[in-house]
């Protein structure tokens, strides 16, 4: 192979790696919003703990927590989200803290903490995808 046909074949495959769908976006934005809502849920249980009763109407606030494809109105772009559910209004009193609660910030430093992590996801599931648009792999 001389170097025109190894720049060509290069270039094929740079274009297919820049040119995304959104489907192909949400896989990617999902394994890191799946990492990071593991760790928040873990951080949530850590920080307050399920430690009275079955946690009322809603649930326990480590339980509250889903990552879902698309962005917080639902829409497919590319993106995806992380949250609490009904008891979000809870998470961020005890977040940010309230006139009478000291705010202890443990979803800032869960998102801190997750950065790495939630990073080496996607970057796994992007090679993962660009490996198989290249014809290898299984996925």
């Amino acid at each position: 192979m001389d170097m025109d046909e190894a720049l060509g074949q290069w270039l094929k495959q740079v274009s297919k790696a820049a040119q995304l769908s959104v489907s192909d976006q949400e896989k990617i934005t999902k394994a890191g919003a799946d990492v990071y809502a593991k760790k928040l849920a873990e951080t949530t249980k850590e920080k307050h703990p399920n430690t009275k009763g079955d946690g009322g109407k809603y649930g326990h606030l480590s339980e509250d927590i889903s990552s879902a494809a698309g962005d917080i109105d639902g829409d497919h772009n590319g993106s995806s989200t992380v949250g609490f559910g009904k008891k979000a209004f809870v998470a961020r009193f005890l977040n940010d803290g309230t006139k009478h609660i000291h705010a202890d910030h443990f979803v800032d430093n869960a998102r801190d903490d997750a950065k790495d992590a939630v990073f080496a996801a996607e970057a796994e599931k992007y090679q993962a995808m660009i490996t198989k648009a290249n014809g290898g792999g299984n996925e």
